[in-house]
């Protein structure tokens, strides 16, 4: 979707504004830090060209990078050009400067005055299968990106960056898609952890974000946000380990590049080596991840199926394995739904006026997951389903809710539950839900003829219901195939009996 890739995009710059221009993610020699002159700048040139070689490999051509850095007053001006085919020929970008202006600070540490991406950037990109490429062009009206970085990741760095008026077009064989940001501000904090290692942190706003994107009938898809604003915490990442990452991906892309261009089908051993490769680092470059963003004022057009609004949606990711075993958890909310396909009439008032939940899974081993995505790697699939019942088996998966939270008309229910699942035969759970307002919703149903089929529904789940104060409340278990409500058994209702 549109909306997703222009937000993902600003996320994405936000965050690649200031470290970009300054990346030299080791430390300077001492000439760079005394007085700015000719022998400093060299220095630092050779310095930035070092890093861009161990993050992007092969990828980029560093003899024919034509890196400039300058003195300039009391610092450095770094001007590091885009333009060229990059990635064995898949990326072709069109001319422009990422430009920073730095001062050195005690202790190996960087002043950043000043640092910006190219204003407008051209970008073709082709497509490995079909060969067609698509173009994305960039702009960006206004733009500051300030900060304190320490090369050598042993105290905090601090970067703030504020765009405005960031536009993106991609043109393929789709169609043309387009995206505006009015006003992006990003801040965020590197904050040590470990050797080469740092917990990044920040927040981050987006406003006046509109895009239109081409449907499959040839209509148009219309987006737009009012605001968007969170913040995410990445624990220990590895800074070192990122370039490694990024050249097995590199190696990747070529690897099936050249098999396509071969002829050849199906994994090659070099294939699967790669893969594992990736795994192992895309495994070990952090230890958790959290993320929580709203998104108010939401208006989507995409014909008579999909238009609607929304006046508000949050979204949160937590991901990590503390203990060792694998945490996932996602937070979702929303409220003021509106939509044409909601029918007129008594309908309306029984549409939520607000969602929330918290849904989580876990409980298996980070290395357990870690060896089965191996075996897949390397059995290219073949019994990995009887190898994941074996892994639930042996290490049985927990799921739950949290948080649950839906605001009906005149009924508001709230609960949490989970379910501990060692086989598709094998699972025990409970679940606590509670209500308030169940009695003025059985009126409100009785006294409308299109809900009157919901009355005895409403009336029997109010009968096995325990009444504390003004909460009706339903206790469920679940185990030995068996389902429980307070004192109800429900077995007989449930699809598999």
């Amino acid at each position: 979707m549109s909306m997703a890739s222009g937000l993902r995009g600003a996320a994405l710059l936000v965050g690649l504004m200031a470290p970009l221009p300054v990346g030299f993610l080791a430390p300077l020699p001492a000439a760079a830090q005394a007085l700015p002159n000719e022998q400093g700048a060299k220095e630092i040139a050779e310095a930035v060209r070092a890093w861009l070689g161990r993050q992007l490999g092969t990828a980029v051509d560093m003899a024919a990078l034509t890196l400039r850095v300058l003195p300039e007053g009391d610092g450095y001006r770094l001007e590091l050009p885009f333009g060229g085919s990059y990635f064995d020929g898949n990326v072709v970008l069109g001319e422009g400067i990422g430009a920073a202006t730095v001062q050195p600070l005690e202790g190996g540490r960087w002043a950043i005055v000043n640092a910006t991406l190219p204003p407008r950037l051209r970008a073709e990109m082709k497509n490995i299968a079909s060969g067609a490429p698509s173009v994305m062009t960039m702009a960006i009206e206004n733009q500051q990106t300030t900060g304190t970085y320490d090369p050598t990741l042993t105290t905090a760095s601090t970067f703030t960056t504020t765009v405005t008026g960031y536009s993106t077009e991609v043109q393929s064989a789709a169609g043309t898609q387009s995206s505006r940001i009015g006003k992006v501000v990003g801040r965020s904090e590197w904050l040590p952890s470990g050797p080469g290692r740092v917990t990044i942190q920040g927040d981050s706003t987006v406003e006046d974000y509109a895009s239109v994107s081409p449907l499959p009938d040839g209509a148009q898809a219309r987006v737009t946000i009012g605001r968007m604003g969170g913040a995410t915490r990445i624990e220990n990442f590895d800074i070192d380990g990122l370039g490694g990452l990024l050249r097995t991906a590199f190696e990747i892309g070529a690897a099936a590049k050249a098999e396509a261009n071969a002829g050849r089908k199906g994994a090659q051993p070099d294939d699967k080596a790669l893969a594992t490769r990736l795994l192992g680092q895309l495994f070990s470059m952090l230890d958790g991840l959290e993320t929580d963003y709203t998104y108010d004022n939401i208006r989507v057009e995409a014909g008579p199926l999909a238009t609607g609004s929304l006046r508000r949606f949050a979204f949160g990711l937590s991901t990590g394995a503390p203990d060792g075993r694998m945490a996932v958890k996602l937070r979702l909310g929303m409220e003021g739904l509106e939509s044409p396909l909601i029918p007129p009439g008594p309908w309306t008032e029984f549409v939520p006026h607000k969602l929330t939940l918290t849904p989580r899974i876990g409980g298996v081993p980070k290395e357990a997951v870690m060896a089965l995505l191996r075996r897949a790697i390397e059995t290219e699939g073949k019994g990995i389903d009887a190898d994941a019942m074996a892994l639930i088996a042996d290490h049985p998966v927990s799921l739950g809710i949290e948080d649950l939270l839906i605001d009906l008309g005149p009924l508001r229910l709230k609960g949490e539950g989970s379910l501990e699942v060692a086989s598709m035969d094998d699972a025990t759970g409970e679940a606590e839900l509670r209500a308030t307002g169940l009695d003025a919703l059985i009126r409100r149903a009785n006294q409308v003829p299109e809900l009157k089929m919901a009355a005895p529904v409403l009336i029997f789940l109010k009968g096995i219901g325990k009444q504390q104060g003004n909460e009706t409340v339903w206790h469920i278990t679940y185990a030995d195939q068996k389902m429980m409500v307070n004192d109800t058994d429900l077995s007989d209702l449930m699809p598999s009996k």
